[in-house]
C-alpha cells in the first residue's frame, strides 16, 4: 500500500464552486475548500470561526442599513423602512427617527446615496432627491432636493431638456414678466395635467405651469420677460438700402409679425456713417424670407453706406413666434428622477433620469445646488450624455480617480483632458466594457477596484484601472465561487477592523446569505466564504471598523427584525443575536423568593415566591450580603412558587428573609428568543479563559434553564461552521489519483486559540476540561493528530464543532493511502 502526505497551508481561496471539484490543476484548488460556511479567513492563511453578533436594536420592519459617518466620534446607522428611516448610534440607541419619507420598502434596495460632511443625498426614479442634513449630534431633518435660484426670482438653476420631438413648436400669447394666464400651445398632442407645478423654458424664459386645458395647451405665469437673443452680428444691410435682414435659425415668425429689437448697435462705415442703433432698435412689422431670416425696414428712412453685417453681441428680440427653441425641466413627475447620485470632484452629479436614462447632470463647481450651465465657463454645471448605438440606462456613478459610470449594457468613464479638472468642454465618456450592472446591490470601490454586480445576478466584477493602458477592465472575481452569488441585494465594505489585517467585501444575497469576499491585491489574496444564521440577513452596512446587519427571523411564529453587530472575532462574542445577562439586586431571574418561617441552625427550608424554580449547584445570599450558600437540592412542595431547599451549610433566619441569588442556572427576561435553542457563554480574550455553560430552550415566558450556574453570560444563538476539505488529491508517478480509491489514514491538524472541534463528526479531544463547567476552558494551540477510515473516490475532511466556541485552523496535513 502506497502512501503520500499532502499539505495545505492555506485556505485564502475559500470555498470554491461545486463544478471545480476536477480540476485538481487549478492553483486555486490548493488553498480552496469544498464548504466554507461562518468563518473568515486569515491573511497568513488559516481560517477560523467568524465573530458571532449582539442584538443592538428591535428594528420593527424590514430595513436596508446605511452607514452615516460624520466624524471618527460620530457615526451612525441608517436604517432604511418603509416611508420611515430610523438613525441609530453605534450601540444601537434610537437617536431620531423621521416619517413620512417618500420611499416604500419596494425602493429600498434600488435607492442610491452619497454622502458629504453632515449632507446625505439619496435618489430613486420615483421620487424627488432627498437630503438628510445632520444638524445636532441626535438631530436630524429630511428635505426634498432645491435647486438654487436667481435673487429676482426670474431663473431656477436646474437641468433643462427637450424631451420633446424637435417638429414640435410651442408657442405663447404674452411677453410680459409676471403674466398670469399665458396660455403655452403646442402643433401637436403633448401636454398632460401632471406639467403642473412644473417649469417649461420658452427661448430660455422660465414659465411656471399653473393650469392644464387640454393636450396641446397649458397655462403658466412668465417669471420674466420673453426676451430672444440672436447670435452676434444677426444684421446683413445692403449699400442704399435701409432694409435689414436678420438671421434667426428657426424663428417660426409669420408674414406681418410684429416685433421688438433692443440692444442692436450701430453700423457704420469708417466715418461714422450708416444705420445709427436708434433705427435699428424698435417696433417693427417683418417679412419672412425663409425659415431661418426676415427683414424690417430700420426707422427714420435711415440707409446703410456699405454692405456688411453687424449689430454687435446681444441682439434681442421680444416676440412670441411658434419655436422650436423651448425645453422643460428634467427632475420631474413627468421625467422621472435619478437613479444614482455621487459628489465628485467638488461637484454633485446626478445620472439616470427615467426619460433621460443616459444623461448626467452636474453641479457647478463647490456649488451643489447650481445647475446652471451658464456659458459653459470652466465652473459651470455639466450636463452630457452617453448617446451611443444602444440604451445606457445609467445605475450607478462612482467617484474615484476618475467618475465611474455603470449603466444597464455596459461601463464607462468620464475623462476630462490630462491633468484637468472635468469641465462642460473638455470632457469625453469613454466606453469600456458591455456587461451591464444591476440596479440592486450598490457597486463600491474595494482594494482599488469598483464591485459591481452584472445583471445576470450571478456575476460579480471589478471595475479596474489600468494606469499603463489608461482604461479600465472588468474581470469577474466570483468566477471560481459563482455558487455563493444570488441575486445580490445589498452590499457594504470593511477595510480596517481592530486587531486585524484582512478586509472583507459583503454581498446580501436573494436567499438571506452574505458571500464575503477577502482581498489583498498586492498578495494576490482574494476568496469567498459565506455566512448564514438562524432566519435571513437582509442587509448590511459597515462603519469605520464595525459591522452592522438587519436580520429578520422567526420569534414564537412571528417574524421578527433585529439590527446587529458583528463581532470581529469569535473570542468576542462566539454565538448570533446574543444579549448579556448579569444576576444581580436588580436582574433575580428567580424573583423575589423569601423564607416561609423562620429556621434554626438547619440546611434544610421552605421558601415561596419563586417565579422560576430553583436548581442544584445555585447560590445565593440571605437579604443579599453576608455568606453564600450553594443549594444541595430544590424540591416542589405543591404549593405555586414554593420549594423545600437544602443548602450547604446550617443557618439561622427569620420568616420573610429574602433569597437573593448570585449564581443563576435559570435565566429570564429573553421575550426575544422564544423557542430557539441559546447557548451560554463567557471571555472575551483570544488565548484566556472561555466559559461555556450549556444551552437550553427559551420558554414562552422568556425563560431559559442552562447547564451549570453562572453570575453573568452571554446568551445567544449558534450558527453552525463547516468547513470541508477538497477531495485530497496527489500526482504520483503514473499521474493524478483523481479517480482512484483512497483514504485518508492520518490528518494532522494545525490549531491555534482553539477551545472545540469536531474532524468528521468526531470530537477531537484538546484539553482535559470538559464542557458544561464553571471552571474556565483554556486553548489548545499546537497540532493534533486525527485518524479516519474507509476508501473514498473523494476522500476529505469535514470540520465542525459540538459546542459554539472558537476555532481557527492554520493547515492541514494528510496522509493519502491509495
Amino acid at each position: 500500500m502506497a502512501r503520500q502526505r499532502i499539505h495545505q497551508g492555506s485556505f485564502l481561496r475559500g470555498e470554491l464552486d461545486p463544478t471545480i471539484i476536477s480540476r485538481v490543476d487549478l492553483s486555486a484548488y490548493g488553498q480552496g475548500l469544498k464548504k466554507a460556511r461562518n468563518v473568515i479567513p486569515i491573511n497568513q492563511g488559516g481560517i477560523e470561526r467568524r465573530g458571532g453578533s449582539v442584538a443592538r436594536a428591535d428594528l420593527g420592519g424590514a430595513s436596508r442599513l446605511e452607514a452615516f459617518i460624520f466624524n471618527q466620534n460620530q457615526e451612525y446607522v441608517f436604517a432604511f423602512q418603509n416611508q420611515t428611516l430610523k438613525i441609530y448610534s453605534t450601540n444601537g440607541t434610537l437617536v431620531a427617527t423621521l416619517s413620512s419619507c417618500p420611499w416604500i420598502t419596494a425602493d429600498l434596495f434600488e435607492m442610491d446615496m452619497t454622502q458629504s460632511g453632515d449632507t446625505m443625498i439619496i435618489t430613486h426614479q420615483d421620487f424627488v432627491p432627498q437630503v438628510i442634513q445632520r444638524i445636532g449630534s441626535t438631530s436630524f431633518t429630511r428635505t426634498a432636493f432645491g435647486f438654487e435660484t436667481s435673487v429676482n426670482g426670474e431663473k431656477t438653476y436646474q437641468p433643462y431638456f427637450k424631451f420633446a420631438d424637435d417638429d414640435i413648436t410651442l408657442d405663447i400669447n404674452n411677453t410680459s414678466k409676471g403674466t398670469t394666464g399665458v396660455t403655452l400651445t403646442t402643433n401637436t398632442a403633448y401636454w398632460t395635467s401632471s406639467y403642473v407645478g412644473m417649469i417649461v423654458r420658452y427661448h430660455g424664459t422660465e414659465i411656471l405651469i399653473t393650469g392644464y386645458t387640454s393636450s396641446t395647451v397649458i397655462t403658466g405665469t412668465l417669471l420674466a420677460d420673453v426676451s430672444i437673443e440672436l447670435d452676434d452680428d444677426p444684421f446683413k444691410t445692403t449699400q442704399g438700402s435701409g432694409t435689414v435682414e436678420v438671421t434667426m435659425v428657426a424663428h417660426g415668425f409669420t408674414n406681418g409679425a410684429s416685433i421688438t429689437i433692443s440692444g442692436a448697435e450701430d453700423i457704420f462705415d469708417t466715418d461714422g456713417n450708416g444705420l445709427a442703433t436708434g433705427n435699428l432698435n424698435g417696433t417693427f412689422t417683418i417679412t419672412v424670407t425663409d425659415d431661418n431670416h426676415f427683414t424690417y425696414v430700420a426707422g427714420s428712412s435711415d440707409t446703410a453706406t456699405e454692405s456688411v453685417d453687424g449689430g454687435g453681441v446681444r441682439v434681442l428680440i421680444t416676440g412670441h413666434p411658434p419655436t422650436r427653441n423651448w425645453d422643460e425641466q428634467v427632475f420631474s413627475s413627468v421625467n422621472g428622477f435619478p437613479n444614482t447620485v455621487t459628489f465628485h470632484e467638488q461637484r454633485l452629479f446626478f445620472g439616470g433620469v427615467t426619460a433621460l436614462p443616459d444623461g448626467i447632470q452636474a453641479s457647478m463647481v463647490a456649488d451643489f445646488f447650481n445647475f446652471d450651465v451658464g456659458d459653459g465657463e470652466d465652473s459651470d454645471s455639466v450636463q452630457i450624455q452617453i448617446a451611443s448605438d444602444q440604451v445606457n440606462e445609467i445605475r450607478h456613478l462612482i467617484s474615484g480617480k476618475v467618475l465611474q459610470i455603470l449603466t444597464s449594457t455596459g461601463e464607462f468613464f468620464l475623462k476630462p483632458q490630462v491633468s484637468k479638472p472635468i469641465t462642460p468642454t473638455d470632457i469625453r465618456i469613454i466606453s469600456q466594457s458591455n456587461l451591464g450592472s444591476q440596479l440592486k446591490a450598490k457597486p463600491r470601490i474595494f482594494d482599488n477596484a469598483t464591485i459591481f454586480i452584472q445583471n445576470n445576478g450571478k456575476t460579480v466584477r471589478e471595475f479596474l484601472f489600468s494606469a499603463a493602458a489608461e482604461e479600465f477592465s472588468s474581470n469577474s472575481i466570483s468566477l471560481l465561487s459563482n455558487h455563493l452569488i444570488s441575486t445580490p441585494s445589498d452590499t457594504a465594505k470593511l477595510t480596517s477592523i481592530a486587531d486585524r489585517t484582512e478586509q472583507f467585501y459583503f454581498i446580501v444575497n436573494s436567499d438571506g446569505t452574505i458571500g464575503i469576499f477577502t482581498s489583498q491585491r498586492n498578495e494576490k489574496i482574494a476568496g469567498w466564504m459565506q455566512w448564514n444564521t438562524d432566519g435571513e440577513y437582509e442587509s448590511v452596512a459597515c462603519t469605520t471598523n464595525g459591522i452592522y446587519t438587519a436580520v429578520k427571523r422567526t420569534i414564537n411564529g412571528s417574524p421578527y427584525y433585529s439590527l446587529e453587530q458583528q463581532a470581529s472575532t469569535s473570542f468576542d462574542v462566539p454565538t448570533d443575536y446574543t444579549i448579556t445577562k448579569t444576576v444581580s439586586g436588580s436582574y433575580q431571574p428567580h424573583g423575589v423568593p423569601k423564607v416561609n418561617g423562620a429556621i434554626s441552625s438547619t440546611t434544610t427550608m421552605i421558601a415561596d415566591g419563586f417565579t422560576n424554580a430553583p436548581s442544584q449547584g445555585e447560590t445565593f445570599q440571605f437579604g443579599g450580603s453576608g455568606t453564600i450558600y450553594t443549594i444541595q437540592s430544590a424540591t416542589a412542595t405543591g404549593n405555586s412558587g414554593e420549594y423545600t431547599i437544602v443548602i450547604n451549610a446550617s443557618v439561622s433566619q427569620s420568616n420573610n428573609t429574602t433569597l437573593q441569588f448570585v449564581t443563576s442556572k435559570v435565566f429570564s427576561g429573553l421575550t426575544t428568543h422564544v423557542g430557539k435553542t441559546v447557548f451560554a457563554t463567557a471571555g472575551s480574550t483570544e488565548g484566556g479563559a472561555i466559559y461555556y455553560y450549556g444551552s437550553g430552550v427559551v420558554d414562552g415566558s422568556g425563560n431559559v434553564i442552562i447547564d451549570t450556574p453562572t453570575t453573568a453570560c452571554d446568551i445567544g444563538l449558534d450558527y453552525s461552521i463547516t468547513l470541508e476539505t477538497l477531495p485530497i488529491d496527489a500526482t504520483i508517478q503514473g499521474g493524478q489519483l483523481t479517480g482512484l480509491p483512497r483514504k485518508i489514514g492520518k490528518s494532522v491538524i494545525e490549531l491555534s486559540s482553539t477551545y472545540n472541534v469536531q474532524i468528521n463528526s468526531n470530537d477531537v479531544v484538546l484539553t482535559e476540561t470538559t464542557l458544561n463547567t464553571s471552571s474556565g476552558l483554556t486553548s489548545f494551540t499546537g497540532k493534533k493528530e486525527v485518524y479516519t477510515l474507509g476508501y473514498s473516490l473523494e476522500p476529505n475532511l469535514t470540520i465542525t464543532q459540538s459546542a459554539p466556541l472558537p476555532v481557527r485552523i492554520l493547515g492541514i496535513t494528510s496522509e493519502i493511502y491509495y
